[in-house]
């Protein structure tokens, strides 16, 4: 992890974004919208490279060290991918 940033309005909404690399050295940047313990992946980049995190399924879990920085904020649960809907 390289660095965090946390927004927080007054009736609990909140942003953060999580910029980290990995062990090939590729930026990544994490943004994450949340209400209370609950965020949601709202955006990504991968080497400065934007990946829409509700169309590309690949991500189905944050890195340990992101889910570490969110878990230091309070937000305990973050869906990452595009909501999967049933077939009736």
């Amino acid at each position: 992890m390289e660095n965090r940033v946390h927004w927080e309005s007054a009736n609990g909404l909140s942003k953060m974004w999580i910029q980290a690399v990995d062990d090939r050295d590729r930026p990544f940047e994490f943004e994450v919208a949340a209400h209370g313990s609950r965020g949601k992946l709202s955006a990504l980049k991968i080497d400065g490279v934007s990946v829409d995190p509700q169309i590309d399924k690949t991500l189905e879990t944050l890195p340990p060290t992101v889910t570490a920085e969110l878990a230091d904020i309070g937000v305990m649960e973050v869906t990452t991918g595009a909501m999967r809907h049933s077939k009736r």
